[in-house]
């Protein structure tokens, strides 16, 4: 068994923080792409068809099943990573909650 893959059926099921899957194939089909974004398989259809944006992917000719390539995938997934930054209020002294009296106004114009 492989770490980061589970077994369901008679392929795999990718794992979201698999850099490199290992697969029979190099490509994901609709309900593994839909697994790793966390979607069900209609809401993935139902993107696909609005024009929403989503990893990059095939349909070979002849073919009724649309293929993602796994790199493209996981490169897709990679330009939305963030990372949690300081807030600029933290350092400074906090505002209150609630709408400012006019003297804070006042002092915060001058």
């Amino acid at each position: 068994m492989v770490p980061g893959v589970t077994l369901k059926g008679a392929h795999r099921v990718p794992n979201v923080n698999e850099k490199d899957p290992i697969k029979n194939g190099t490509y994901y089909t609709d309900g593994d792409v839909a697994r790793l974004l966390g979607i069900s398989l209609g809401r993935l259809r139902n993107k696909l068809c609005a024009g929403n944006p989503l990893p990059p992917r095939i349909q070979p000719p002849g073919c009724r099943h649309r293929l993602w390539p796994c790199q493209a995938v996981h490169d897709w997934l990679e330009q939305f990573t963030i990372t949690v930054a300081d807030r600029p209020w933290d350092s400074h002294e906090r505002r209150r909650r609630g709408r400012p009296t006019k003297q804070e106004e006042r002092s915060r114009r001058r």
